[in-house]
């Protein structure tokens, strides 16, 4: 059981790391101001859709 938790954190640990900061952004823009939580979710999604098309090539 150890192995495959170790195996899920060191593929996908980055991963989760890098949607969970982009999650925490988002709900700070939100507690901030609704238009600036609209914003910043939306460019990360175009940041994610980059990232992403450039990773399948």
């Amino acid at each position: 059981m150890a192995k495959i938790i170790s195996n899920l954190f060191s593929n996908w640990g980055t991963v989760m790391l890098f949607i969970i900061g982009l999650a925490l952004i988002a709900v700070a823009a939100f507690a901030f101001n609704i238009v600036l939580g609209y914003l910043v979710a939306g460019f990360e999604l175009c940041l994610v859709a980059y990232i992403l098309d450039k990773e399948r090539g």
